[in-house]
């Protein structure tokens, strides 16, 4: 979500979740560029590991908390296999494996919890503040009357009083976000679908993406099932569904794993491994299932995701950003790497979607916008389309890709060169020359550090997006890669970040391009 007040929440929103939440932090200290090497090292990552949280990550935390597997656990997983490519030292996969299957013992099938509509996947639910915030309305028989769902990120800050309306026989909902300090009242509603003051059809037409972000679902079967909502004082409340982008970051790691045992002998010839590798390929490809009602093609073939209509997000109904995609394309691509080749078509379709989008400039760079450009939320759509229940109206969205989010995408279109499938050379080509020519850059107080958008835009001296930077340089073989490997180092050291997610996954990749020169075999 992009318009009017609830786009900030939207990107504040994923500014946390892909970096805060990750476990980003600076240190008290501030490293000089010139010790960036350090960050090459694996004494580095060895001691951010055992630094954080001693060794163990994020690895018994649940995604429902702020996305601590999809956006921290997963990245953890994913720094393991990266200094495993480095050092093949099988330290690392024994690692790997305790955090793996740690994680995906936090499924929710495992846990036997379920999503808003009481299913249990074998995913991972995400909830606040990712989710819509909802509150079902009984009547004064405990009847339910009517269901209340606000848009808004950081939902559950909505507060919600029902009581009697101004004229007999009707009542009035009130809302107050207390964080952003807006709220209005809907006066003399009933439930009464003939009235002109039927509350589905009066609340539905009053939405405002500048304030409650409200819209309303009757909950009667037939209009006598049920009387107005009985007096209420309550805040919204958040609701468990699954997101394509957390199901691919979780199902990617497992689905590398598994490549590795299945694309190395020696690996493949240890029980432990061959059997934690079919374990990691299977759970994988039950994840990403989970989202297979989702999954959409575009008249030009590539694939993409939506969340259906009615989702509890406030995307419900169109298709999602670019990330959404390219995170699970990631796992599909590992899983035909992996020798599932059933799972090649998805792959190419939607890495054809990511590549097919992208912006060739005339020096040689290629950039691309947050969301699909042949997508509804570039577009905008008005009550008219019909489009979806919690957004009926939203304007075009038409942002550049920030250089966080980016490094989901940068990634998988290295493992499709790696891959073949979708990528080609002359496309990591431009993409490394976007990380050389346009991200990295130097402010002028001499600081090294990146732009906030890949196309060369937006404020500079982010530390956050410093950090995660390292993880671009999968394209990095397509250029100088020494250069970029110690450019890329100086950004994550300056700011000397403490252990934590983020630090460490960069430090792994760091470690993954020095040594492999960070070509793609």
């Amino acid at each position: 979500m992009e318009n009017h007040a609830a786009g900030v929440h939207r990107r504040t929103l994923l500014g946390a979740a892909g970096l805060g939440v990750l476990g980003w932090r600076m240190s008290t200290g501030t490293a000089r560029a010139a010790g960036a090497e350090d960050w090459t090292t694996r004494a580095k990552f060895d001691s951010l590991d055992l630094g954080f949280n001693n060794g163990n990550g994020r690895k018994d935390e649940l995604n429902e908390n702020r996305g601590a597997v999809g956006w921290g656990e997963a990245y953890i997983l994913q720094s393991y296999l990266l200094m495993w490519e480095a050092y093949r030292d099988p330290y690392y996969l024994d690692k790997t494996i305790d955090h793996a299957d740690h994680m995906l013992a936090t499924r929710d099938s495992v846990r036997g919890v379920s999503d808003w509509r009481g299913l249990s996947l074998p995913a991972w639910r995400i909830y606040w503040p990712y989710s819509a915030g909802e509150l079902a309305l009984a009547d004064v028989q405990g009847r339910p009357s009517l269901r209340l769902r606000t848009a808004w990120t950081f939902a559950e800050s909505l507060d919600v009083t029902v009581s009697a309306g101004t004229n007999p026989g009707t009542f009035k909902i009130t809302t107050y976000h207390r964080d952003n300090h807006v709220g209005r009242t809907h006066d003399n509603l009933t439930m009464d679908p003939a009235s002109a003051d039927f509350a589905v059809r009066r609340i539905n037409t009053a939405f405002d993406g500048r304030v409650d972000l409200l819209t309303a679902k009757d909950l009667r079967p037939s209009p006598d099932a049920a009387g107005d909502p009985g007096p209420l004082v309550d805040t919204m409340h958040s609701a468990y569904f699954h997101s394509s982008v957390h199901s691919g970051q979780a199902a990617y790691p497992l689905a590398w794993f598994g490549r590795i045992v299945a694309t190395t002998p020696r690996l493949r010839s240890v029980r432990r491994y061959r059997d934690k590798a079919k374990e990691y390929l299977d759970a994988a490809e039950r994840a990403l299932a989970v989202h297979d009602h989702e999954y959409r093609l575009s008249d030009q073939g590539g694939g993409y995701y939506i969340y259906v209509r009615d989702v509890p997000n406030n995307l419900d109904g169109v298709d999602l950003p670019h990330n959404y995609a390219t995170s699970p394309a990631r796992a599909y691509l590992e899983l035909t790497l992996a020798g599932r080749h059933k799972h090649r078509r998805r792959a190419t379709e939607l890495v054809q979607d990511f590549v097919g989008d992208l912006t060739r400039q005339t020096d040689g760079t290629a950039t691309w916008h947050y969301y699909r450009t042949n997508g509804w939320l570039w577009s905008g759509w008005t009550r008219a389309d019909d489009l979806s229940d919690n957004f009926p109206a939203h304007g075009p969205s038409r942002q550049q890709e920030d250089v966080s989010h980016a490094h989901v995408s940068i990634t998988m279109a290295a493992t499709a060169y790696r891959a073949r499938i979708g990528v080609t050379t002359d496309d990591m080509t431009q993409l490394c020359r976007t990380f050389s020519q346009r991200v990295l850059v130097t402010a002028s107080n001499g600081r090294p550090t990146v732009t906030t958008n890949v196309d060369g835009s937006g404020p500079l001296s982010n530390p956050a997006y410093e950090s995660i930077i390292p993880t671009w340089l999968g394209v990095a073989s397509f250029g100088d890669t020494q250069a970029l490997v110690r450019a890329a180092a100086e950004r994550l050291a300056v700011n000397n970040p403490a252990p934590e997610v983020v630090p460490m996954f960069s430090t792994a990749y760091l470690n993954w391009a020095a040594r492999t020169g960070a070509r793609l075999r």
